[in-house]
């Protein structure tokens, strides 16, 4: 005994030493101190509740503080009548554990507080509670359960639609995916969180999520990405005035900064985080904030300053042990006590066991007296009796015990199947309730594949009405390329009873492509496969986010590339007719030489100067354009003279560079010889120059074509070479300043990479448009539009009437589908478009067209093999061959590969009509 109380001693002792004070004087922010100054002027439910948000907003910055107004808050007399808010401190307190890593007592809090939202039937309680405990299993490092726990709160949540919830739960889950290193699942809650968060304008928690991608960049080493999220995350923390997120993405941000090795500029974040930190007195923030101060001093050889932050963050760090420490020696404290009291209501039970057990003893002796003199009564009574009335009685008596037996069997069996048939239908209702919430779409099978019902978000998703996946017709909404992917699962998955994992495939909606994800689950009745659960998620922004991070990847490595390429670029066509130009001056000062030598001296100097110069012209168009000073100065000019004009220069012009063996050919027919135009004409010449003198320089044989053709209100210009050609990739990029295709310090052909950019910008100034075609080995074709006044139209259009045909038009090129639909106009026919060859094969598998006009490249899918899939199901079917790229025999080519005819660009009106009304109407 004298063991026993020396022991506790020696134990209370110690709690003593390691107790903290009271209530602490800490300052905290103006909100933390309103909310503990309201503790004293509120009552009842309202202080309770006081409370709770009060120790919400601690657990980040001093959960120990937190726990100590928690134990407050439980000795309130009146707690214990207001269950639910006792549930929710307690599931605050377990957060303050968990923030002070006792993740052992916060489970025990998690699970208490689950235990009575449970009893209590409070969903959302409920689905707090599992997302505690979830947080709780992904600290301690248990993945697998801390999902387990996320997914059912979430489930919860969608089930009462409450959308910041199912937002947070998104980011619980990407959180521990991260931890699991599948960034690319986690990446795709963290946006789907983001989402939510921007539609209802929840700034602080779009901040977290901005702040989580960029833990996800980060690991996909996308920097500059990472910096836009911390700095989107930042401004959000700064304008609501969330010091402690705001010290946090700080510390975030300077970590990737010491990733990259700036460490200078990792201390300026550092030193505002620490300012923070300090002010709100999180120890947190500051820790971290020291430990990464210390690295990066002992990685600028600073041994001072190293050492200063390894010992202040050593001091946070045995605070925060200190603290730890406490509250383990009060759980302690707790548990000892607790079972001191189980003891002794043990040996209390056992007493009043034996008391009841006495107490029987004497009940039962007293009966069994009294049942022995019944009885001896009732033998008397039945000896009196005759033989056949005990009989009768005894046949009544065992009749009524029957009875009796039976009603009370069948009031249990009746019961139960009442009780089951409430829970069947309380589990429908529920599974209802998420079926109709889900975020995403959802229907049901039989075994044969047909579709029963289906929730709303289905058709939301897919853009497929409800009716056509009830009738089965959705299917022939799927790209013709992935359909018999999608049937063969489909059916296989239905024979099998198996489940379908991931399947990914394509619906086209009008113009439009969706990327749909399906995925499937089979039901079965009694272990008898009945159909198939199936959910299909709509990926499009997913994919379009995962193209955009490879552009984007690429985009800054050709960055760098350009850089440099740009410098040596311009140094050399700077220093090589500056070369030349001294060069040959210096030889022109010396008296060795001829004076017919000397003539060609200064010949060479005059080029190199003229040389320079145009550089220096094309530097000076390009700086004015950019600054708006560029002046146009329109005036009405006949353009079969400027086309005349250049088609003499450049005939010259390939003279003297000795390319002969290269046709020059203006396309001017008689109709076009008295077009007027209202524009700018040096600015013109200059767009015409620029195409034809690229024209010449990438031309080696074949012919170079230049001309304008009138379509409705514009003109349409053009310039065909026979020549190398652009990749398909270069074509976004030649446009741009500085840029060609082949930036490569080892190219064929000089020049500075403005040309084109200021041939564009010429353009638009004058108001047009330009594009550009080309294949690689084949040659390239410029187009460019500007406006034209009011011209006499011609009839071969007007007298064509084409209102019951139907015609396709696949062109990917924006600005060729409308001039070809605008020459369509006056026919009234149906103009369809597709914008790629996968389009192209869909929409007229869909809607058989009397024509298609096929252009032979495309994205997804070429001309060529749009032409022969659509043949393969159609043999009858129409097509006809567009190509800006193609000789006179080419066409033969085409109508061999099982084109029908063939066109060449640019298209002219009368020309596309006569085509058109061979094949419509002949």
């Amino acid at each position: 005994m004298h063991k026993v109380s020396a022991r506790f001693v020696l134990f209370f002792a110690v709690i003593l030493i390691h107790l903290p004070p009271g209530r602490s004087a800490t300052t905290y922010s103006p909100h933390i101190d309103s909310l503990i100054n309201s503790i004293a002027k509120t009552h009842h439910a309202e202080k309770i509740e006081t409370y709770i948000h009060l120790i919400k907003d601690l657990r980040n910055i001093d959960p120990a503080a937190g726990i100590r107004f928690a134990k407050e808050a439980y000795k309130l007399p009146d707690i214990d009548k207001y269950v639910l808010l006792k549930a929710r401190l307690i599931n605050e307190e377990g957060v303050c554990f968990r923030k002070l890593n006792l993740p052992e007592k916060a489970l025990e809090l998690h699970f208490e507080a689950l235990k009575i939202f449970e009893a209590n039937k409070d969903t959302m309680g409920i689905a707090f509670s599992l997302a505690n405990i979830g947080n709780v299993y992904h600290q301690i490092g248990e993945y697998d359960k801390a999902l387990d726990h996320h997914f059912k709160s979430l489930f919860l949540k969608e089930h009462l639609n409450d959308d910041n919830q199912i937002a947070y739960s998104q980011t619980a889950i990407g959180l521990v995916l991260l931890d699991m290193k599948d960034y690319r699942r986690a990446l795709d809650f963290f946006i789907s969180a983001m989402a939510i968060h921007k539609k209802n304008n929840n700034l602080p928690r779009l901040a977290d999520t901005y702040a989580s991608i960029g833990k996800v960049m980060t690991m996909f080493n996308r920097f500059t990405d990472v910096q836009s999220y911390l700095e989107q995350s930042l401004e959000i923390h700064s304008k609501i005035g969330n010091l402690y997120g705001k010290a946090s993405v700080l510390n975030q941000m300077a970590n990737l900064l010491v990733i990259q090795q700036k460490y200078e500029e990792a201390l300026k974040y550092l030193e505002e985080s620490e300012e923070i930190g300090r002010k709100i007195n999180s120890k947190a923030i500051l820790h971290y904030n020291f430990k990464l101060q210390k690295e990066i001093y002992k990685s600028l050889k600073k041994a001072d300053r190293a050492l200063h932050y390894a010992e202040e963050a050593s001091r946070i760090r045995d605070s925060l042990y200190t603290e730890r420490q406490y509250h383990e020696i009060n759980e302690l404290q707790v548990r000892y006590e607790t079972q001191k009291l189980d003891a002794e209501n043990e040996i209390l039970r056992l007493r009043l066991i034996e008391n009841d057990y006495r107490l029987k003893y004497v009940i039962a002796g007293t009966f069994i007296f009294i049942l022995l003199i019944a009885i001896l009564v009732f033998i008397n009574r039945l000896a009196v009796n005759s033989r056949n009335k005990k009989n009768l009685e005894k046949l009544n008596q065992e009749l009524e015990t029957r009875v009796e037996e039976r009603t009370e069997q069948l009031y249990k069996e009746i019961k139960e199947k009442q009780d089951t048939y409430n829970i069947l239908k309380e589990n429908q209702q529920h599974l209802k309730g998420i079926y109709d919430t889900s975020p995403f779409g959802i229907a049901v099978t039989n075994t044969d594949g047909r579709i029963l019902h289906t929730n709303s978000r289905l058709s939301e998703s897919t853009g497929i009405l409800a009716k056509e996946f009830l009738d089965s017709t959705w299917l022939r909404h799927i790209l013709n390329e992935d359909r018999k992917k999608v049937e063969m699962t489909w059916q296989n998955a239905h024979k099998s009873g198996e489940a379908v994992a991931n399947l990914n495939f394509r619906i086209r909606n009008e113009k439009f492509v969706r990327w749909i994800r399906l995925k499937a689950a089979p039901l079965s009745n009694d272990g008898e496969f009945t159909g198939l659960v199936v959910v299909m998620e709509n990926i499009t922004e997913t994919k379009k986010f995962e193209s955009d991070l490879i552009k984007a990847k690429n985009k800054a490595e050709e960055s760098d590339h350009l850089k440099s390429a740009f410098l040596a670029n311009m140094s050399h066509e700077i220093r090589t007719p500056m070369n030349a130009i001294l060069g040959f001056s210096d030889l022109l000062s010396s008296d060795e030489y001829e004076n017919d030598e000397k003539k060609e001296f200064v010949e060479m100097i005059r080029s190199s100067g003229k040389v320079l110069l145009n550089l220096i012209n094309d530097i000076i168009d390009i700086s004015k354009i950019e600054a708006g000073e560029l002046k146009i100065q329109n005036t009405e000019f006949n353009l079969k003279e400027l086309l005349d004009s250049l088609f003499q220069t450049f005939r010259q012009q390939l003279n003297l560079v000795q390319k002969n063996n290269i046709r020059l050919i203006l396309n001017a027919n008689e109709q076009n010889s008295e077009l007027l135009i209202f524009s700018d004409k040096l600015r013109l010449n200059q767009i015409f120059t620029n195409l034809l003198s690229n024209a010449v320089k990438f031309t080696q044989s074949g012919e170079i074509e230049f001309g304008v053709i009138p379509v409705g209100d514009n003109y349409q210009f053009f310039v065909k070479d026979s020549g190398i050609g652009i990749p398909e990739d270069k074509l976004d990029v030649i446009f741009q300043r500085f840029r060609q295709a082949d930036d490569s310090h080892t190219r064929l052909f000089g020049g500075t990479g403005l040309g084109l950019a200021i041939t564009k910008n010429l353009t638009q100034l004058l108001g047009g448009a330009i594009w550009v075609e080309s294949v690689p080995g084949k040659g390239s074709a410029f187009y460019f539009t500007l406006p034209a006044p009011s011209l006499p139209s011609t009839n071969s259009a007007a007298n064509l009437n084409l209102e019951t045909k139907t015609i396709l038009l696949a062109e990917d090129v924006d600005t060729n589908f409308t001039l070809i639909q605008r020459m369509f106009r006056p026919t009234e026919a149906n103009i369809l478009h597709a914008s790629n060859g996968l389009i192209a094969v869909d929409m007229a598998l869909k809607h058989k067209p009397d024509l298609i006009l096929m252009d032979i490249q495309m994205p997804e899918k070429d001309g060529i093999e749009a032409m022969k899939e659509i043949k393969k199901t159609n043999p009858q079917q129409q097509i006809i061959a567009v190509s800006a790229f193609s000789l006179s025999e080419d066409a033969e080519k085409f109508i061999k590969m099982g084109f029908d005819s063939y066109l060449s660009k640019p298209i002219s009106m009368s020309k596309l009509m006569e085509v058109t009304r061979i094949f419509l109407l002949s």
